[in-house]
């Protein structure tokens, strides 16, 4: 049904002229899982599988749609997720191995996720593009594509990333440093390689040190060898912190 809307919507702005923004952020694979007809017992991976197909299917509806109305050599297409997979174990959830964590979690696998771009000429085809960058930029993107500027009453966290969608890794990642909360507390920043976890057990806080360029499952704890670099990155948590906390 979303699918169904979706196509309908994209045909009624491009038949009225008008350019479209449209987010189509599906229920699933959030639980409850659901599969149509079509869909129920097409994957080796059980009613999780066949939901995954689906949303695969979904995405194709949407690009073909845009083939067909003859924007689809003008028009940019994201396809991203919010946070990584469900840790269920009654085979209802996925993986982001060789990440560690899962939704929910501060560790990449909780928070790191593919996100796939296309728009012919514009975007180059096949190019691979690891700088730091989240959906937290996708307003400020848009709205410089589109010529509108930001509202400027507030704080906004979020980039124009069209530099490194367009030119990849020669182009740096806007964010000095990524931070990462759970509910209102800081609890882990990242900087280049580096990423600092801020734990809590009852009273006492420790720190756990991980260069994801050599440890991506972040395995191996190397604060103690590292203290200059965790100190500089407590010293970055602290002074956004107190900048979130004041706006």
């Amino acid at each position: 049904r979303y699918t169904e809307k979706a196509l309908q919507f994209m045909t009624n702005a491009h038949e009225s002229g008008d350019p479209f923004f449209l987010y189509l952020p599906h229920t699933m694979p959030h639980i409850p899982l659901f599969a149509s007809e079509r869909f129920k017992g097409t994957s080796a991976r059980g009613l999780y599988g066949d939901t995954i197909e689906e949303i695969d299917w979904s995405v194709g509806q949407i690009l073909e749609k845009l083939k067909e109305l003859g924007i689809d050599e003008n028009t940019l297409v994201v396809y991203t997720s919010d946070n990584g997979p469900w840790n269920l174990k009654n085979g209802h959830g996925g993986s982001a191995y060789p990440l560690r964590g899962f939704k929910f979690s501060t560790w990449e696998g909780g928070m790191r996720v593919p996100c796939i771009m296309r728009w012919p000429g514009q975007i180059p085809a096949g190019m691979v593009n690891d700088e730091v960058c989240g959906t937290i930029d996708m307003m400020p993107t848009f709205s410089a594509l589109a010529g509108v500027s930001l509202s400027s009453d507030r704080v906004i966290d979020g980039h124009n990333i069209f530099p490194l969608m367009k030119h990849g890794a020669s182009v740096c990642s806007p964010h000095k440093a990524y931070y990462y909360y759970k509910g209102n507390n800081l609890v882990a920043v990242r900087q280049g390689d580096w990423k600092l976890h801020k734990m809590r057990s009852g009273k006492e806080r420790k720190w756990e040190l991980y260069n994801l360029k050599t440890d991506i499952g972040e395995s191996q704890n190397v604060y103690e060898k590292n203290r200059e670099t965790a100190e500089r990155l407590i010293a970055l948590m602290n002074e956004f912190d107190g900048r979130m906390q004041e706006n």
